[in-house]
């Protein structure tokens, strides 16, 4: 097993990427601390397995994840792990956005990476570490009214790239998976989550990563599973990739590979 003895948190981890990565994570070994606002979903699946621990987090609070940082130590006596996978999709463009909206996607999209990293890297410093954050690939290329969220992917490459060499010395490795479309509930759970913020049936509309598959379409050519994420990060997380740190890896088909 790829991470027999690892104890990693995955943030965003009772939904789609996130509960697909909390699934292979502990098939290949890890102890998991699956963090969520999702308590009930989250419960559920941690519920009868002695390696999984859910710890209800906003990652948008510094003191929930100060906490969950804090009882992932306590419960399990470090971390070396970390997929971060929690996140909201709010649609808009710079005119139609307005300030409390942007700072929203931005502060959980984004500062959320700073916050667990901010939290985290300490406890991996002696022991060296992986941290893979799902950035996307509109934070690479532009679609249409998704400017806070593209901001928001775009801006986790500039902090991958800056922690991997800060921290590089300590062999912590930091690395972005950047995904195309995935068939997830991404959209809905926005607007279960975030009634404050969505206005109107299009401000989580289906964005790049939250299509329907097609299964009538080629496999490279269709939307793709949250399994399809988990298995690059587990690549990420694990010691095959203990020489490659700030780096962004795409994964979706051939999306971004064609010119129409």
């Amino acid at each position: 097993m790829r991470l027999q003895g690892k104890t990693a948190i995955i943030t965003g981890g009772a939904n789609g990427i996130g509960r697909a990565t909390t699934e292979i994570f502990l098939r290949e070994g890890a102890s998991v601390v699956i963090a969520d606002r999702d308590t009930e979903t989250g419960l559920a699946l941690a519920q009868g397995d002695e390696r999984a621990l859910f710890v209800a987090t906003d990652v948008s609070s510094d003191a929930s994840v100060a906490e969950l940082v804090r009882r992932t130590v306590d419960h399990f006596g470090g971390v070396d792990i970390v997929v971060h996978c929690a996140g909201v999709a709010i649609a808009g463009t710079v005119t139609s956005t307005e300030p409390e909206r942007w700072q929203r996607v931005l502060d959980v999209n984004l500062g959320s990476l700073y916050r667990i990293c901010h939290e985290v890297v300490p406890h991996m410093q002696a022991t060296g570490g992986s941290v893979v954050t799902i950035a996307s690939v509109q934070g690479m290329f532009g679609w249409p009214n998704w400017a806070a969220y593209a901001a928001s992917k775009a801006g986790m490459f500039g902090l991958i790239r800056q922690m991997a060499v800060e921290y590089a010395s300590d062999t912590i490795r930091f690395n972005a998976i950047s995904p195309g479309a995935i068939a997830t509930q991404l959209g809905a759970n926005t607007s279960r989550l975030e009634p404050g913020f969505v206005q109107g049936p299009d401000s989580t509309a289906q964005d790049g990563e939250t299509p329907t598959p097609a299964a009538t379409k080629p496999r490279l050519l269709q939307s793709g599973k949250p399994e399809d994420i988990a298995q690059a990060a587990l690549f990420l997380a694990s010691d095959e990739a203990a020489y490659i740190s700030g780096q962004n890896l795409v994964v979706d088909g051939v999306l971004t590979c064609s010119a129409t």
